[in-house]
């Protein structure tokens, strides 16, 4: 089993690890503990260096996790990983931004998110709505922003299934065991595995690209932060 170091510290940017399998000439590598994170729920792979190898894939095999890497790695057991750090700021407050955006739609467009992708260069939703227009879609911005500005604290804690669906989740947990809960102080609740930014100020900005209509409902594209602030200007 892999400990999952992202899981309790998103700002973890490099850790040390014992190597306890090999695969594929040793560019198949399974740590004791790893900060990687591996594509999920929407979230593309952590990317950075394993003993000073390139990591070019992060698989999630349920107990464990699997670095795949650029060339074999032949050194000792005991290896240091470091974090490709603007990837991971980068998802975090796209992944965040995201959690905001979709509490936004429900409460200003009683709009339900379906489903979530982050891409390299836009982040889209998929929301269970017959086509918002332009006023409805900046009253959602506006109140996606003003909870980025109000500066929420973003909490991440383990909970029972019964536990959790005593919260105000946007929508059910569909996994069973502990469950990993993620919230925007006072405004979102979501069961979520992925990386976050500690408070809400620190996704900067989150910016309507455009929608389109997808699968009787509405794709919506959106930038934030970083990603914001380069677009627009």
């Amino acid at each position: 089993m892999t400990t999952r170091l992202y899981y309790a510290d998103t700002y973890l940017r490099a850790f040390d690890a014992t190597i306890v399998e090999r695969a594929e000439g040793g560019r198949r590598i399974y740590l004791d503990r790893s900060a990687f994170y591996p594509a999920s729920g929407g979230q593309p792979h952590d990317l950075g260096t394993l003993g000073g190898v390139a990591v070019t894939n992060v698989v999630d095999e349920e107990e464990r996790v699997a670095h795949v890497l650029a060339e074999p790695y032949t050194g000792d057991d005991a290896v240091h990983g470091v974090i490709d750090w603007s990837r991971r700021w980068d998802y975090a407050q796209q992944h965040t931004g995201q959690h905001v955006l979709s509490r936004a739609f429900v409460e200003v467009a009683a709009g339900d998110t379906k489903s979530f992708h982050l891409g390299d260069s836009a982040a889209t939703i998929d929301v269970e709505h017959e086509g918002p227009g332009h006023d409805l879609l900046a009253r959602v911005e506006d109140r996606a922003n003003e909870i980025v500005w109000e500066d929420h604290e973003v909490k991440t804690r383990w909970t029972t299934v019964e536990e959790a669906l005593r919260l105000p989740l946007r929508k059910p947990p569909d996994v069973e065991g502990d469950i990993r809960i993620v919230e925007v102080e006072a405004f979102d609740w979501s069961a979520c595995g992925g990386t976050h930014v500690a408070r809400s100020g620190q996704v900067g900005l989150i910016h309507i690209l455009g929608t389109e209509r997808y699968k009787g409902g509405v794709r919506v594209s959106f930038v934030c932060g970083g990603r914001a602030l380069r677009r627009l200007r």
